[in-house]
């Protein structure tokens, strides 16, 4: 009978996210995140090599995903008996602004890795949750993903809700904007629910519904085989090369400011 060792979940804030942290995030980001795809060189003029694997220092962590003092980290670890050093298993790197259109909040998910030994246990959709939970007035939450196994947790996270494509084609863009990421400053929105459709989709079978074109070739046959086996329950339709899965959900906040309180009672 297999038998997992208990997971610990923390919330740090910027400030105390120090370099030994990253350093970690590091690691698991670097063997878990995904290899660079045949195309990766041919857009990066042979810098990037085709099978490597994706990998992000402490500086680029620093620059991309931990880049103002609204930023924050939910890790997930393992203790395993005879070892005093936990393991990390998994984070999710955030984000949060207040976004009036909902007046209410937004959390952004700017980095979500599991490690590949401990997938399929609700650590994803766990992480995501207690980002959204961490910050008041959450109003809205979203994130960029190739990987639908991700959209699906964030789902999970906010109630397990429906996608809904008309509020993320209404919300998508103005959510980027506010929460203001650097890798996500200049990016084209491509889809149906976004009226703009892509130069690279080569035939009517490859439409796409919800995308951000990001130019990051990471290799997609893994999961291009996972949205071939869910392709009947999947909304957001086909994934290009270089481009990303773009998803907005409404949240329910479990944490309210006085002030959200107030008018609420005022309202009553």
């Amino acid at each position: 009978m297999l038998s997992w060792n208990p997971i610990s979940y923390t919330l740090l804030r910027y400030s105390f996210v120090t370099d030994e942290i990253l350093e970690k995030c590091s690691t698991l980001f670097n063997n878990n995140y995904g290899i660079w795809s045949e195309d990766a060189p041919h857009h990066s003029n042979n810098v990037l090599k085709a099978g490597a694997r994706v990998r992000m220092g402490v500086k680029r962590l620093r620059e991309l995903i931990l880049f103002n003092d609204r930023c924050f980290l939910i890790t997930a670890e393992v203790h395993s008996s005879g070892n005093n050093q936990p393991q990390l298993i998994g984070h999710a790197f955030c984000t949060w602004a207040n976004y009036n259109r909902l007046k209410g909040n937004a959390v952004w998910i700017t980095q979500l890795v599991v490690s590949s030994s401990h997938r399929g246990r609700g650590i994803a959709g766990t992480l995501l949750s207690l980002a959204k939970n961490s910050i008041e007035d959450v109003a809205v939450t979203g994130l960029v993903s190739s990987h639908p196994y991700a959209i699906r947790a964030l789902s999970n996270a906010c109630n397990r809700i429906n996608l809904d494509l008309k509020f993320i084609g209404d919300h998508a863009k103005d959510v980027i904007r506010v929460c203001d990421i650097p890798y996500l400053s200049n990016i084209q929105l491509i889809g149906s629910i976004f009226n703009k459709q892509s130069s690279s989709t080569v035939n009517s079978n490859q439409q796409p519904v919800s995308l951000v074109k990001t130019d990051f070739f990471v290799d997609h046959k893994e999961v291009l085989a996972i949205l071939k086996h869910i392709n009947g329950k999947w909304e957001l339709g086909s994934l290009l090369d270089g481009h990303e899965f773009v998803v907005v959900l409404p949240a329910v906040s479990v944490r309210h400011s006085r002030t959200s309180s107030s008018d609420s009672s005022a309202g009553t």
